[in-house]
């Protein structure tokens, strides 16, 4: 639920399998850029789909065993995640600080600060919200594994 979701990373990457080697220390590489472009665009992306509700393309980019802790802390499976996005109206949101940590070639956390606005169960909703999102390459393809928001502030009232 990208407007309002959950918690620990490197554990659920652990468990999807997805870390077979450790992140390399030292300077970034070269080749690092593009890849964190990539990667900044498709979490841009996810927005945009949510946003127009188009579950078949959000489901492209989301791996089978994706993981998402809600608020409350409810574990949220690829198919409930999908099924949420028809309940959520997103009216407006903008996206900011977008920061790339590169765990090995083939995972990342993409974290970055999120405002929204939107209508959940019928409630009008205005937060802002810290996001940690995980991605994993598999078969050559870039894919949403992990997502989490924290609520830093909710409806004008700063709770961090």
């Amino acid at each position: 639920m990208r407007l309002l979701a959950a918690l620990t990373l490197l554990p659920a990457l652990l468990f999807a399998n997805v870390l077979p080697a450790p992140a390399q220390s030292g300077p970034a590489k070269p080749e690092a850029a593009p890849v964190e472009e990539e990667l900044i665009s498709k979490e841009k992306r996810t927005w945009e789909l949510y946003q127009q509700k188009d579950v078949k393309a959000l489901a492209e980019l989301t791996s089978e065993d994706f993981y998402d802790i809600y608020p409350a802390g409810e574990v949220v499976d690829k198919k409930r995640y999908l099924q949420d996005v028809l309940e959520i109206e997103v009216k407006d949101y903008s996206l900011s600080d977008f920061k790339v940590i590169m765990l090995n070639e083939g995972a990342a956390v993409v974290v970055y600060k999120a405002k929204t606005h939107g209508v959940v169960k019928g409630r009008e909703l205005k937060s802002e919200v810290a996001v940690t999102s995980g991605w994993a390459k598999r078969d050559g393809k870039w894919l949403n594994v992990f997502y989490r928001e924290n609520v830093l502030e909710l409806n004008g009232r700063r709770l961090l």
